[in-house]
């Protein structure tokens, strides 16, 4: 796989993953079930801890997100 279609692909998930922590944000503010709060809470953080891998990655491999 070429380096653009790499850096393209980066970029894409990256994005994604940060459309998608905003409206665990959105839904963890709306929500009043402690339980639901909590899945979500943890939801997040794996998407944080993706989005902080994907970040390493692209990095090591001298693209700038």
């Amino acid at each position: 796989m070429g380096y653009y279609m790499e850096k393209s692909i980066f970029g894409g998930l990256i994005s994604d993953e940060k459309e998608l922590s905003l409206k665990y944000s959105e839904i963890l503010c709306s929500s009043a079930n402690a339980d639901i709060q909590s899945k979500l809470q943890y939801i997040q953080r794996s998407n944080n801890e993706t989005v902080a891998m994907l970040l390493t990655e692209s990095d090591s491999r001298g693209y700038k997100a």
